[in-house]
């Protein structure tokens, strides 16, 4: 009579995982049931210093900020973070969390190296309608490829020229701004939005944005 061996991996949700952090045996595997990654593991290191074995998943995140903000300190020309904070989309992350060193960032928490496909957009103004400027920075250092900028005209008596500007309640020109790159992320590499003012220091109103990132499959 002939019989089938059955095999069952080692296998709990991805928390449980990482709360436990186990050292797997020499070939011993993990596998994560909500997320379908595994780790094999090599009788030494603990489940949290393991790198995945296979990325089941395409790591992604998104975060924005629908309200008003303003952004001050501001230097001309000189890029700063917005000391803003975004609101991640919980529901549509995977291997990304709001950032840490930033708060208006989305951080690699996928334990491996990604490359990732970012889009960033934002409507914002002065009073005065100066020229605003965006760029992307990875762990506080300016992408200088990323930048974007963007202003209003006025003629000598304030009116708007610039045909597809659009206007606050108080009629004061918005300028939208949109950046794209794709970026190698290491594990816990942050990304992040700067912006300036290019024509003054006057504060920089911020009315909504986002910033999304999505891997990219090799």
């Amino acid at each position: 009579m002939s019989s089938t061996a059955r095999i069952r991996l080692r296998r709990d949700v991805a928390a449980n995982w990482t709360a436990a952090n186990p050292t797997l045996l020499n070939g011993e595997v993990g596998v994560e049931t909500d997320s379908r990654r595994f780790k094999i593991g090599d009788g030494t290191t603990a489940w949290n210093s393991l790198s995945y074995y296979l990325n089941g998943v395409s790591a992604r995140g998104q975060a924005s900020k629908t309200t008003d903000g303003t952004v001050t300190g501001l230097t001309q020309g000189v890029y700063k973070s917005t000391g803003l904070t975004a609101t991640l989309d919980s529901s549509t992350a995977f291997g990304m969390s709001l950032g840490t060193t930033d708060l208006f960032a989305l951080k690699n928490t996928s334990g491996l190296t990604q490359l990732m496909r970012f889009y960033v957009c934002i409507d914002a103004y002065t009073s005065s309608g100066q020229t605003l400027g965006i760029k992307l920075a990875k762990n506080g250092t300016a992408i200088d490829q990323t930048e974007s900028r963007s202003g209003v005209n006025l003629n000598a008596v304030g009116s708007l020229l610039l045909e597809d500007a659009t206007t606050t309640g108080t009629g004061t020109p918005e300028v939208s701004l949109v950046t794209t790159w794709i970026i190698s992320m290491a594990a816990n590499d942050e990304v992040s939005l700067l912006i300036a003012n290019h024509s003054g220091t006057e504060d920089i109103t911020f009315k909504r944005g986002r910033i999304i990132a999505t891997e990219i499959d090799s």
